[in-house]
């Protein structure tokens, strides 16, 4: 074999190991177990009234272990319009210290979060949206984390984020951007109902004290 073609051979055995690696994730936090059945949620950027709405929503995540390295994270949507989720390309990724049964109005403002890129799939009944590439790491503890797409209203305005089956802590939190009469605040959209969340990644990462949360947290901000 020659040295070009023993350079070729090395080169493609790595970018299997490469690839074989990537598609191997733990899942971190799992409320993939949604319920079209069960009141849903509104969380997409849709516009404002009287033709669209924006809402953003955030799920009580604990972080185990010596700390995460969060790959993705994908919600679960209605698919009333089967091609609603091909238009999403970029959303707001959400992610607060928890420090009450709700985020802190004022402190935690969703519509300052920061832009990543996502993608809508339709999944056979639903709509997958998800936000891949994150390389989020986070220190144990208590957060609020969530994705809101940016997402057109739709025929039968924007489509609805599902519940999960399961409730995990405290109950998701909501945030109408366009809230009358008074300013906008977290609220409870369904006491005791969870949003639909899968979160991935690296479960076994150690995280330094300059990678810490707080410096992270400045990012998406």
């Amino acid at each position: 074999m020659t040295s070009k073609m023993t350079k070729l051979v090395v080169l493609s055995i790595a970018i299997v190991a490469l690839l074989t690696q990537a598609a191997v994730a733990d899942v971190l936090h799992d409320q993939s177990d949604f319920d079209a059945a069960a009141p849903g949620y509104f969380n997409s950027v849709s516009g404002g009234p009287p033709f669209g709405m924006t809402n953003y929503v955030v799920n009580h995540v604990t972080v185990v272990g010596g700390g995460w390295l969060v790959d993705s994270i994908s919600t679960y949507y209605s698919a009333l319009d089967p091609g609603w989720g091909d238009a999403i390309t970029t959303g707001h990724l959400h992610v607060f210290t928890k420090t009450g049964v709700l985020p802190m109005d004022g402190t935690d403002d969703p519509t300052l979060s920061t832009s990543v890129a996502m993608t809508g799939m339709l999944d056979g009944d639903h709509i997958v949206v998800t936000a891949s590439g994150l390389n989020l790491e986070l220190e144990p503890g208590e957060y609020w984390i969530g994705i809101t797409p940016v997402a057109p209203g739709g025929m039968w305005g924007p489509e609805i984020h599902l519940s999960s089956m399961s409730l995990m802590g405290d109950a998701s939190a909501s945030y109408d951007q366009y809230a009358f009469p008074g300013p906008p605040a977290w609220f409870n959209f369904n006491p005791g109902v969870d949003a639909s969340l899968l979160i991935e990644g690296d479960g076994s990462v150690v995280a330094s004290e300059t990678t810490s949360f707080g410096n992270v947290k400045s990012l998406f901000r």
